[in-house]
């Protein structure tokens, strides 16, 4: 923590320094209707001159409201209530204390038809630099956070990870990192209730402000919080595949005028299955000399216990600090795989029984503290942030070996108990401020992580040849420091819109390999600079281009040169000399009346970092490593679409065209240069349903296809996803039940292989995608009262895997 030193004297500094507050008084008044009766909790907005949110509060039970600690100046009042029409009061100067007229609200008089559509239907807008999913209210918010980001448009999920445009995205919430491997993103987001969020921002080419590692950000922007109270949550939701599994969670929140505290506690004990079949012809020159065909059931048992705290004191109407911590603990977490592998060679088949038990303890918990001063025309902001990990695991493996005759001729075993330890400490300062019509963002940031890995492998018996000579014990090192920089200068014109940014990272990293006294140190400064514009030929024709570059960053696992066994025969292999990646991406996009987005775009991917199975045709061994490529592009055209059918009825599609390629070193085959690729297509079609004139009945039927998909030297054949979902609320919108029903047609799930030259390998996973998922929430005290719940974390946490 040394190293934190300067930034935690900025910020004692800073909160201990007086501020000078201008003279400050009160605006109340009553909201009443036309007949001059008063409305209770009516939402009131307060806004300044340039339409800033200043305060917000509810009417009480008589139809009055006030806002306290008023600064001198030019401001409008906004009264909105669910049946009422909006208000909006004339502007006027406030010098002292105030009392407004009262303000009329006019009760909404509809027709409605058999059915009606009577709650907001979820849109798509385009600015200059992303795509916007707007959600809030809307049937597309049913189920989780989780729930939307897979519906969200563009969205693919491979392999269980989150992608757009086919490389792996950066979640956010309310421009904050979610920095989580992605078993983890998922188990706290699907804690996260869909009905909390607002939009999603697909940003393709994230700004000078945002890390330069990673590809597209998923930015969730959750409902802002404008009431004082009280309100919580009890929800339990059960998901019934081939093993039931459960989820029980709570949340709390309380707002004052000054703090604000949130805190959402969830326990989702599970137990899934996947069924793989698996094949590998290994070959001699053209002829297949041995075939491996193996059938592996895979159980995993989870207790992950997950745990969320915000705090946000407002210090006065300019500082606020806040603090968040974030916890995952998952104790005792347990894996059986069970294989069965018919082995057919020009010798003599035989047969492999294996079984692999995998325990562990599973920790996670990251903190964080930001200090934020409003500035006249801007905002300046100090964070610290501090995460911890550590992870468990010991692996027994036994493989026996059986002839045609059923006798044993080959044992095969082995322990491991390995562990990993990383520590993350960032500090960061941003500032933004308007400059006329100029719009600045400036600041730099420090991170530094530490990591430590450890496996030993204990009681190996081994009667074969195989992969197990990989089987080294190892005490893995790796440490690095990112030193970072940047600023934008945004501006908007008559019909053009201008934003341009440049930053710039140092980085220095060393991974070094205890046991095999390898040392590998990095150290270089890169520049990434980010620029769009948007041309606006009239209300309904618009053209934007933008450019970036950005860095992929191994993950810390990946450089680990220890390997990890599926069985003795089958393992994955960290490398160690693995470098990072740069790449340049370009869009251009076309808007017409700001309903059909028409993108073409093309990006350079450089030394992209691979997965890559490479099967040993003379050992028969297949090992999967991680490697740089030698070139990586990929270029596409993408169509979105969303519209009212009917007024019960809105529909939505994104569809996209793209062709990837990937060259890489094909080490198994006389180390010549390969490069897969694959032309492919993506479409997805949502309809979302309003099925009652009282709003509480909604429904949503989704399809998703994708054809031939690219990974490494692995080709993905087509998948289809077919989804039907029902929510119903109910006791003054108290409750709620909903049902989905998902992978209908059992398609989701599709066959990986890699063949080319002398390689001849695939995969057919099947996890349990094809299930029926009920969920129940209760909400008490003030459920219309909106929170503060965001996710924290750093950049730096997104590379603590965990793949299992």
């Amino acid at each position: 923590m040394k190293n934190f030193t300067p930034f935690f004297l900025v910020l004692f500094l800073i909160l201990s320094s007086s501020s000078l507050i201008a003279q400050q008084a009160s605006i109340s008044g009553k909201v009443v209707t036309i007949s001059g009766d008063p409305i209770p909790f009516v939402n009131i907005v307060l806004y300044d001159s340039e339409q800033t949110i200043i305060q917000g509060t509810i009417t009480e039970d008589n139809g009055t409201f006030v806002f306290l600690s008023v600064l001198e100046g030019t401001y409008t009042v906004k009264a909105s209530f669910v049946g009422y029409e909006t208000v909006t009061s004339a502007i006027f100067t406030f010098s002292g204390n105030k009392t407004l007229p009262d303000i009329q609200l006019i009760e909404v008089s509809e027709s409605l038809d058999e059915v009606t559509v009577v709650g907001k239907k979820p849109t798509i807008s385009r600015k200059a630099d992303r795509l916007v999913f707007n959600v809030e209210n809307t049937i597309a918010a049913q189920g989780t956070t989780w729930d939307i980001l897979k519906r969200t448009p563009g969205v693919v999920i491979r392999q269980g990870e989150l992608t757009v445009r086919n490389t792996n995205v950066t979640v956010y919430l309310n421009n904050r990192k979610v920095e989580l491997s992605y078993e983890e993103i998922q188990s706290l987001l699907e804690s996260v209730g869909g009905d909390l969020i607002k939009s999603v921002e697909v940003i393709t080419n994230p700004s000078a402000k945002y890390d330069a590692e990673g590809g597209a950000i998923l930015n969730i922007i959750s409902s802002k919080a404008l009431y004082l109270g009280y309100k919580g949550s009890v929800t339990a939701r059960g998901t019934y595949g081939i093993f039931p599994k459960h989820y029980f969670g709570t949340s709390h929140y309380f707002k004052n005028k000054k703090l604000n505290v949130f805190f959402n506690y969830s326990f989702n004990p599970l137990k899934r299955t996947q069924e793989t079949n698996t094949f590998i012809n290994y070959r001699n020159n053209n002829s297949v000399v041995a075939e491996w065909d193996q059938d592996i059931e895979d159980k995993q048992w989870r207790k992950a216990h997950n745990a969320n705290l915000i705090l946000d004191y407002q210090l006065n109407e300019k500082q606020k600090i806040s603090f968040s911590a974030v916890g995952l603990y998952s104790p005792d977490e347990f894996n059986f795989n069970r294989s069965a592998t018919q082995v057919t060679s020009v010798d003599s088949p035989f047969s492999i029984g294996t079984t692999s038990r995998l325990d562990g303890d599973q920790k996670n918990f990251a903190f964080d503290m930001s200090y934020s001063y409003d500035l006249k025309n801007g905002n300046f902001k100090l964070n610290t942030h501090y995460t911890t990990f550590s992870r468990d695991r010991l692996q027994n493996l036994s493989s026996i070996y059986t002839d045609t005759q059923n006798e044993n001729f080959r044992n095969v075993r082995f322990t491991s108990d390995a562990f990993q330890d990383i520590e993350i400490y960032t500090g960061q300062v941003d500032y933004t401020s308007q400059l006329g019509e100029v719009t600045l963002e400036a600041g730099g940031k420090v991170s530094i992580i530490d990591s430590r890995s450890v496996i030993d492998f204990l009681n190996i018996q081994n009667d074969a040849v195989n992969g197990l000579d990989q089987a080294q014990n190892d005490d893995f090192l790796y440490d690095e420091n990112v030193y970072a920089g940047y600023v934008t200068l945004g501006k908007d014109f008559d019909k053009w819109s201008l934003k341009g940014g440049l930053r710039v990272e140092q980085t220095n990293s060393t991974g070094t390999s205890l046991v095999l006294e390898e040392v590998v140190a990095l150290d270089y400064l890169e520049w990434f600079p980010t620029a769009y514009v948007k041309y606006e030929l009239s209300e309904n024709h618009s053209f934007s281009l933008d450019y970036g570059r950005k860095l992929y960053r191994p993950r810390y696992q990946d450089l680990n040169p220890f390997a990890y066994f599926l069985n003795e025969n089958n393992f994955y292999q960290g490398n160690s000399g693995l470098l990072p990646a740069f790449s340049h991406q370009f869009n251009f996009n076309y808007s017409l009346a700001n309903a059909y987005f028409f993108d073409v775009y093309y990006r350079d991917n450089g030394e992209n970092i691979l997965m890559l199975p490479f099967q040993d045709n003379v050992t028969q061994v297949l090992r999967t490593d991680r490697q740089n490529a030698l070139d990586s592009k990929s270029w596409g055209f993408d169509f979105t679409h969303g519209r009212s059918i009917a007024k019960w009825w809105y529909f939505y599609t994104y569809m996209s065209v793209f062709h990837e390629e990937e060259t890489f070193l094909a080490v198994e085959s006389n180390n010549v240069p390969y490069t897969n690729e694959v032309d492919g297509f993506y479409g997805s079609f949502s309809n979302f349903l309003t099925l009652s004139a009282d709003k509480t009945y909604t429904g949503e039927v989704s399809f998703t296809y994708v054809s031939n998909f690219l990974l490494g030297s692995y080709i993905q054949e087509n998948t289809a996803d077919l989804r039907i979902g029902l929510k119903k609320t109910f006791w003054d919108k108290r409750a709620s039940l909903s049902v989905a029903v998902n992978d209908i047609l059992g398609e989701a799930n599709a066959l990986l292989s890699s063949r080319y030259l002398n390689q001849d390998n695939g995969y057919f996973a099947v996890p349990e995608t094809q299930n029926i998922q009920i969920g129940f929430t209760y909400n008490f005290g003030n459920f219309r009262l909106e929170d503060n719940n965001r996710e924290l974390d750093k950049k730096e946490r997104e590379r603590l895997i965990t793949s299992d």
